[in-house]
């Protein structure tokens, strides 16, 4: 039954956070207990336990007179995260370089294009996550690689309802190849430096969202 529980919680703390990630549930929404058990077809203990992980996350307030509502992150969140990003990913690429094959690299080909010709909001963020991902797999360090997909989960509805942000801009597809390259000819240092540059362009943007409130 305890099994049962956890994975209850696991399954719908992964549904809240897509919803967030996709804009469905914005900034200041609340997140009603009984609705959400409804929706999801759970009782309150699991949904509750998942709420608790998401505010663990940074991506829920929990308050007593309010219960719980997405939180609005603000200009210096932004910076916080970003800058730990710039930190935990350029190392983490730059390590994962040493041990990339050929395998590796032409997954991470192969979703670049598809990142290109992707439509909709929903597709290009499910692709430019497993892009990084496939990018930092190699460095083997697991640690890091959750935090970083932590640190992500936080910003994801801001970079994926940005629509200048993902495969419609060339900017950033041209930024993905050059990373891209980097990782092909063997570059670790050059790896770091252009996936740096590449959240520094994204972090612009977001502070901007951020700044004016989300659309």
């Amino acid at each position: 039954m305890e099994r049962r529980s956890e994975s209850t919680a696991d399954l719908v703390a992964e549904s809240l956070r897509e919803l967030i990630a996709s804009g469905e549930a914005m900034d200041g929404t609340r997140l009603v207990e009984r609705d959400l058990a409804e929706k999801f077809g759970v009782s309150r203990i699991p949904l509750r336990e998942a709420l608790q992980r998401l505010e663990s996350e940074g991506l829920v307030e929990i308050n007593r007179n309010r219960g719980a509502v997405v939180r609005t992150l603000s200009p210096a969140d932004v910076e916080e995260i970003y800058s730990l990003r710039m930190l935990l990913e350029g190392d983490a690429i730059y390590q994962a370089v040493k041990h990339m094959d050929d395998e590796t690299l032409s997954r991470v080909e192969l979703v670049h294009r598809l990142l290109g010709d992707a439509k909709s909001r929903e597709k290009q963020g499910q692709l430019n996550r497993e892009f990084h991902e496939l990018l930092y797999a190699p460095c083997g360090n697991t640690r890091q690689l959750n935090s970083i997909r932590d640190l992500r989960t936080q910003v994801e509805r801001y970079e994926r309802l940005q629509s200048t942000l993902l495969a419609d801009t060339k900017m950033f597809q041209r930024e993905h190849a050059e990373i891209l390259k980097a990782c092909t000819d063997g570059n670790a240092k050059g790896a770091r430096s252009m996936t740096v540059a590449h959240l520094a362009s994204a972090k612009r943007i977001v502070e901007q969202l951020v700044r004016k409130g989300m659309p």
